[in-house]
C-alpha cells in the first residue's frame, strides 16, 4: 500500500499484488487482501492486479498534474477495470470535493456503489447526477438499476420511461455520453459535448461509455441539429429494464404496449442480450434460443437469464424463477455483472419471493 498525493490531500489507494482473483465457491482467498464485496450470499469477491499497466500509466499522468480533475477520474476508471472499487470510490469522492457540480464522478461512483451492493448510496449519487444531467442515458440507466435492486419498481419504471420517451436533448453532456433523446432519433446537440472541466486529457478506463469530457453546461438546453437515426442499441437496454420494472410493478398492460414497439431484425450489438430477452417476452423466441446452456458462462447470458427470471416471477412461476437465479449465481466469474447482482439480491431479499419459496 502506498500514499497517493492529490493536491494537499493524501488518498490511500490499494496497489494489489499480481495474480489476485475473484473468490467464491472454493477458490483460495488472496493472502492479506480485503475483499471488495462480501455478498448477501456470504461470498467474498476480490480485485484484480494491474496486469496491463493501465493503473500505473494513469497514476504517472496524475502525478504530473495532481489537481487535474480529468486525470483523477481517469485514474479511478482504470481501477474500475481491475475491479478495485474501494480505491476508485475514494478517488471519485476526491473528485466530487474538487468539482461538486461535475456530473461524472457522481455517475461513476454511483455505478460502483451498485457493484459493491451499496444501493442506497448509489441512489443518492445517481439522483444528484440526474439533477446535473437530466437527459443523460448513462445516468438514467444506472439510477433505474439502483431503484430496481431495492425493489422500487415504480420508480425504476418512471426513470426508464422518461429516458425512452425523451425527444429533445438536454444540456451538453461529457464527451462520449449518450443523450436519452438519441434513443428515439431526437435532434442531436449541435457542436458536440461540453468542454473538459480542467483541460487535461482523460482516458475511458473501461466500460461502454467514455470518461472524457467535463461537466454539462449549466442552464438551458443545448442547441440542436437535424434529427438522427434512433439508437436502437441503447433503446434495447432501457426497454428491457423498463419491461422488467413494469412487470414487477404489476403493470402488465403497459409492458405489452412497450413490447409492441420491439420488432425482429434490428441490428443490435452492445445490448444484443437485452434484445434477445425482449424477443422472448414477445413470444417470438424460446428460452432455449435466447439462453442456451453455454450462455451461463458469459456475462451476456447472466443478463438474459436474470431477465427471464423476472419474467417467470411476474408470470407466477416462482419455483422456476428462483431456480434460474440460483443457477445464475453458481459461476462467480461475473460477480460484478448486473444480472448476477440482481439474482443475488432477489434470492436474499427479506420476505422476497425466493426467500418465501425456500421456507
Amino acid at each position: 500500500m502506498r500514499a497517493w498525493h492529490v493536491g494537499s490531500v493524501i488518498l490511500a489507494v490499494v496497489i494489489l499484488a499480481t495474480g489476485l482473483i475473484a473468490h467464491g465457491g472454493g477458490t483460495q482467498t488472496p493472502a492479506g487482501q480485503k475483499p471488495q464485496v462480501v455478498s448477501p450470499l456470504g461470498k467474498q469477491f476480490f480485485a484484480k492486479a494491474d496486469s496491463d499497466g493501465a493503473i500505473a500509466k494513469a497514476d504517472a499522468a496524475l502525478a504530473a498534474d495532481p489537481n487535474n480533475l480529468d486525470l483523477l477520474i481517469a485514474a479511478a476508471r482504470a481501477r474500475d477495470t481491475a475491479l478495485q472499487f474501494d480505491a476508485s470510490i475514494a478517488m471519485y469522492t476526491k473528485a466530487i470535493g474538487l468539482a461538486p457540480n461535475d456530473v461524472r464522478a457522481y455517475r461513476f461512483r454511483g455505478h460502483r456503489y451498485i457493484s459493491t451492493r451499496k444501493f442506497d448510496l448509489a441512489i443518492k449519487d445517481l439522483e444528484r447526477a440526474l439533477a446535473l444531467a437530466p437527459s443523460s442515458f448513462d445516468v438514467a440507466y444506472h439510477l433505474g438499476l439502483a431503484y430496481f435492486m431495492t425493489a422500487q419498481f415504480p420508480a425504476a419504471a418512471t426513470t426508464y420511461r422518461a429516458c425512452l420517451e425523451r425527444k429533445t436533448p438536454g444540456p451538453a453532456l461529457p464527451a462520449g455520453w449518450r443523450d436519452c433523446a438519441a434513443l428515439s432519433g431526437g435532434a442531436a446537440p449541435a457542436g458536440g459535448a461540453a468542454p473538459a472541466a480542467s483541460g487535461g486529457a482523460a482516458a475511458a478506463g473501461g466500460g461502454a461509455a467514455a470518461a472524457r469530457g467535463g461537466a454539462p453546461v449549466a442552464g438551458g438546453g443545448a442547441a440542436t441539429s437535424a434529427a438522427q437515426a434512433p439508437d436502437d442499441d441503447s433503446r434495447m437496454g432501457v426497454s428491457d429494464w423498463l419491461y422488467r420494472s413494469y412487470r414487477r410493478a404489476g403493470r402488465a398492460e403497459e409492458a405489452m404496449v412497450l413490447l409492441s414497439g420491439i420488432r425482429d431484425g434490428l441490428t443490435v450489438k452492445e445490448n444484443e442480450a437485452y434484445y434477445r430477452a425482449l424477443l422472448f417476452y414477445r413470444g417470438v423466441r424460446t428460452e432455449a434460443q435466447v439462453l442456451p446452456a453455454e450462455a451461463f458462462k458469459e456475462n451476456t447470458g447472466v443478463s438474459v437469464g436474470y431477465g427471464l427470471a423476472n419474467y417467470y416471477l411476474a408470470e407466477g412461476q416462482t419455483v422456476k424463477a428462483c431456480a434460474l437465479m440460483r443457477r445464475l449465481v453458481q459461476d462467480d466469474a461475473h460477480w460484478n455483472a448486473f444480472g448476477y447482482i440482481g439474482a443475488e439480491t432477489e434470492l436474499t431479499r427479506s420476505n422476497g419471493p425466493c426467500v418465501a419459496q425456500a421456507k
